[in-house]
């Protein structure tokens, strides 16, 4: 589903028109509402990860999807700390990435510096405070980025503030343009 107020150009809520998203475009392909919610939460959460296969290829069939990944130059997937990492065995959002497009997968460019609290209880600016310094790209990977369009890619979009922090680092790095696509976005 295309949520037309996430792009720079136009911006869609109160805190987008007094601070513009640093992204060009976003898209999400659901809301993560009932019944859809269930089953992202068996994936992200179920230790079932083989959802993400026939997820990327139902979002394959979404035209906007289909321009986002023949746009971009490589997709990098928001990544886990290691601690989550160990603790869900793996990264639903660098699952989707691999399954949507191999050929273009980065999956170590973007680290994750230090465990951060889990955002789910957090307001958008606690998020932001939490997620400061929280992604860095290692000097050996930046030229993967350097002057490239990336595609950042997550599971779930709340607030933004996980896709805001990601994409500062990524440009800071020397990424041409960001874009995002996450496979939900909490309505």
């Amino acid at each position: 589903m295309a949520l037309p107020g996430l792009s720079a150009e136009r911006p869609r809520c109160g805190t987008c028109l007094q601070k513009p998203a640093i992204w060009q475009h976003a898209h999400a392909w659901m809301d993560y509402s009932y019944p859809c919610n269930t089953l992202i939460a068996r994936w992200k959460f179920a230790q079932q990860p083989a959802l993400a296969a026939h997820f990327a290829r139902w979002m394959r069939q979404d035209p906007q999807v289909i321009n986002l990944l023949e746009t971009a130059d490589v997709l990098i997937p928001i990544p886990l700390s290691p601690q989550r990492m160990r603790e869900r065995g793996y990264n639903p959002a660098a699952q989707l990435a691999r399954h949507l497009s191999p050929e273009q997968y980065l999956p170590h460019c973007l680290q994750r510096t230090r465990h951060t609290t889990a955002q789910s209880d957090l307001t958008r600016a606690q998020r932001l405070r939490n997620l400061r310094h929280a992604f860095a790209v290692a000097d050996a990977q930046r030229h993967r980025i350097t002057d490239r369009h990336v595609l950042l890619i997550d599971d779930v979009m709340t607030t933004g503030a996980t896709l805001t922090a990601a994409s500062h680092c990524l440009l800071q790095a020397g990424a041409r343009q960001i874009d995002v696509l996450c496979m939900a976005r909490t309505p």
